[in-house]
């Protein structure tokens, strides 16, 4: 008995070692990889400082103190923790490159866990995304009853985005541990993460051009100027999520039409080119929890003034000269 539960143990190990690389995991040349190696490693720490500064920046300064940042430090948090993705995800990497060896990569649970996680906090993002589209398009069309909302109103809202994010990580586990056990379909755009993803472009779409409509369409004789500010900051916000999904939608959508379509398609295509262009899109999803921050710095200038003082490393008691909000 015990022989074979060895004899067992050894073809199920060795299943799972078959499983760990799959073909479109096949390792890249050393320099190659450490070039990658390099590139995602800054682009983690990038986006963990300025996402880190992010939150501290909107917590800190009164004069960004909106019931918008409820969500805005929400988007700020989940960007943040992507950065565990790709820290993950170099690991990874540098196993299938034979530069290390880690045991937890040898298991294909382990990298199902792995791929949960990367799962959640991108759809986390998306979902913030698209709760800010809606708060924003509540504050358009009714500016009045929106300034009486409470906060715990966007304390739900900041929930909810989080348990749809969780949700449709349980929906995709559930189908990798019941359906098919094929590691590829770990990384190749499970459905339920392309349904949310779509869901989420449809809301934002739908919300922006009822914004842009009544922008163009509308007259606003009384408030003038705290319906100017709340145009301010839905243009600023606008700009941030069509820049974010610019950056976000290239790699699920390529991801996806490999793993649908014919292998013949991409037959012409070398397997070095192949890798580094998804790697190269890789860069730029991930890259929209970097963006975010960046973007706020640039249309902000009290945000740009207060992460100034925050590089510069400055006393917290110095005074910080505000800037009207009509200028966000």
């Amino acid at each position: 008995m015990t022989g074979r539960s060895q004899e067992s143990k050894m073809a199920n190990d060795s299943h799972h070692q078959n499983r760990t690389l799959p073909p479109n995991f096949e390792p890249i040349s050393s320099s190659e990889c450490i070039a990658w190696l390099t590139v995602f490693n800054i682009e983690a720490v990038a986006i963990v400082t300025m996402n880190a500064l992010t939150i501290i920046i909107f917590l800190k300064e009164r004069i960004l103190h909106k019931r918008t940042t409820y969500l805005v430090i929400s988007l700020a948090v989940a960007d943040m923790f992507v950065a565990y993705i790709l820290i993950t995800e170099s690991l990874l990497l540098g196993v299938n490159c034979n530069l290390w060896t880690i045991n937890l990569f040898r298991s294909f649970d382990s990298i199902t866990c792995f791929a949960s996680l990367a799962h959640f906090f991108t759809a986390a993002s998306v979902a913030n995304l698209a709760a800010i589209s809606l708060e924003r398009m509540h504050a358009t069309f009714r500016p009045f009853k929106h300034r009486l909302l409470k906060k715990k109103m966007f304390g739900a809202a900041v929930a909810g985005v989080w348990f749809t994010a969780a949700l449709s990580t349980a929906i995709t586990c559930s189908k990798r541990f019941r359906g098919r056990s094929d590691i590829t379909t770990i990384f190749q755009g499970q459905a339920s993460y392309l349904a949310l993803l779509l869901c989420c472009l449809l809301i934002i779409v739908v919300s922006y051009t009822s914004i842009a409509t009544k922008f163009n369409c509308g007259t606003h004789p009384q408030h003038h100027g705290a319906i100017r500010r709340e145009r301010k900051l839905t243009k600023t916000l606008f700009i941030v999520t069509t820049v974010s999904l610019i950056l976000v939608m290239p790699f699920p959508f390529f991801v996806f039409l490999s793993s649908v379509t014919s292998s013949e398609m991409f037959e012409t295509i070398s397997h070095e080119t192949r890798k580094h262009l998804v790697y190269s899109l890789e860069c730029l999803f991930y890259g929209n929890s970097l963006i975010n921050p960046l973007l706020y710095a640039f249309k902000m200038p009290e945000f740009k003034r207060s992460l100034f003082l925050l590089l510069r490393c400055r006393s917290r008691s110095e005074p910080v000269q505000g800037f009207p909000l009509n200028d966000i």
